[in-house]
């Protein structure tokens, strides 16, 4: 059972058109970036944002990179 219709709960939408999901089977697929779903991925205070399945954040000699 779904509990965002807006991503189908991947939490992420895409950035263009925010009323379809970045992730998954009815994903936008245009090729813009994701961002956070205004619905269900918005952390209260001290939290995070939750995270794309499969995110890596890369580290090397500069720093952390997302």
């Amino acid at each position: 059972m779904t509990i965002c219709s807006r991503c189908d709960d991947s939490g992420w939408v895409c950035e263009e058109h925010p009323g379809r999901p970045w992730a998954g089977p009815r994903a936008c697929n245009c090729g813009a970036a994701g961002m956070p779903c205004s619905l269900c991925n918005v952390p209260e205070d001290g939290q995070e944002l939750r995270m794309p399945d499969g995110f890596e954040t890369d580290v090397d000699k500069d720093g952390w990179r997302h």
